[in-house]
């Protein structure tokens, strides 16, 4: 792929999104999803990314953040960012964190020809269910490999066995937040495979295990079990005291913590997701895991996201019911990472095409209102980003 050129492409989409006109907000409000292979979604064939989504743009809205809340509405403490790092959860930093401002991280231009140099992203359906997930493996182009979340305890076997073929060493697995469809497989390659592999560093946010305990026990019980995992490796491997700002050196990619895990009183598990700017060869990818709303908002609150230079984002929660679109906007990407399977895309929930509750049209039309005109979709199968 030929790089992008971050002047012209900023440009285009701000004078596109000047001419746009704003439309009604759809304002539906769901509860976060983990949908399981016994959901009984219809295949589809396949539509095909990269490409331009032609959308009704008509569906599309920018809405006050107040008017679009999942049902539990965000209190008074919500947005609050945790004023110390986490402790008790296996954090061994080994040393004060480099942290530097946003806007501050960046990677030379080594091959201006591709987007990754002599590296590559690759982002992996769910190869094992019709579940959604996210997996990411970013090679660096110099025998490293970073890791984001990595899906379901039922994808370990497949991720393992590609981390083994692009070398074994990963120096960066980086967490977003502790929802099966994340963290699951790197769980289970601990418990089961942990010497077949070498890790340098797990980059997560975790709180406390009664806060889990209290607000989702599926969850509680999802960190319990890593917690376990963890102890198959040694404790300098573990940072569960990272912090916003934070940069991570891999090679020769940077990366740097966007917020340390928000307690939020809406979606809480989604909301806790850490955000995480990976910038190689110049290209700089955020990922959002699966932040909603009020984690989105308190994230552009802190920070001015505008700074991160985004060229690619992951859309977060899915690709439905995650951040709004000012984050969207704030970030100003080229490319789009849908970590989204085909009935989610469709919004299929077995009925058809626009027969389920997930908001993944109004994500859609928010991408071509920001003039983004490749996205990359895990419905078309594994995909690669040279």
């Amino acid at each position: 792929m030929t790089r992008i050129d971050k002047y012209w492409k900023r440009s285009a989409a701000g004078l596109l999104a000047a001419l746009m006109l704003m439309a009604g907000g759809r304002g539906m409000n769901f509860e976060s999803f983990a949908m399981t292979s016994k959901t009984p979604f219809m295949e589809e064939a396949a539509l095909q990314s990269p490409g331009t989504l032609v959308i009704n743009d008509g569906q599309a809205a920018v809405q006050a953040s107040q008017d679009i809340l999942t049902p539990v509405q965000i209190g008074t403490d919500a947005g609050q960012a945790q004023a110390a790092a986490q402790t008790g959860q296996g954090a061994a930093s080994g040393g004060t964190a480099q942290v530097m401002a946003f806007g501050a991280v960046s990677t030379p231009v080594t091959d201006s020809s591709s987007l990754f140099g002599a590296g590559r992203l690759t982002m992996y359906a769910n190869h094992d269910t019709n579940a959604q997930s996210l997996s990411v493996i970013i090679e660096t182009g110099q025998g490293g490999l970073i890791v984001v979340d990595g899906g379901w305890r039922a994808n370990a076997e497949f991720l393992l066995n590609q981390i083994k073929q692009k070398g074994g060493h990963v120096q960066a697995w980086l967490l977003t937040h502790p929802d099966t469809d994340h963290i699951g497989a790197l769980a289970d390659i601990l418990y089961n495979h942990s010497t077949e592999i070498t890790i340098d560093g797990i980059y997560y946010s975790f709180h406390e295990d009664s806060w889990y305990a209290e607000h989702d026990a599926n969850v509680a019980s999802m960190v319990a079990y890593t917690k376990g995992a963890f102890a198959n490796v040694a404790p300098e491997v573990l940072h569960g005291d990272i912090v916003s700002g934070q940069v991570i050196e891999a090679g020769p990619a940077k990366i740097q913590v966007l917020n340390q895990a928000y307690k939020m009183t809406s979606d809480v598990t989604n909301n806790s997701s850490v955000a995480y700017l990976v910038s190689l060869n110049g290209t700089n990818v955020v990922f959002l895991g699966d932040l909603a709303k009020a984690g989105g908002a308190q994230l552009m609150a802190d920070h001015d996201l505008g700074a991160l230079d985004c060229d690619i984002v992951q859309l977060a929660h899915h690709g439905q019911n995650g951040v709004d679109f000012e984050v969207y906007k704030a970030l100003r990407p080229s490319i789009a990472l849908w970590p989204t399977p085909q009935w989610l895309w469709d919004n299929d929930n077995g009925g058809g095409a626009g027969s389920g509750p997930w908001a993944t049209l109004e994500t859609k039309n928010w991408m071509v209102r920001l003039g983004v005109k490749t996205s990359y979709c895990v419905k078309d199968g594994d995909q690669v980003i040279e």
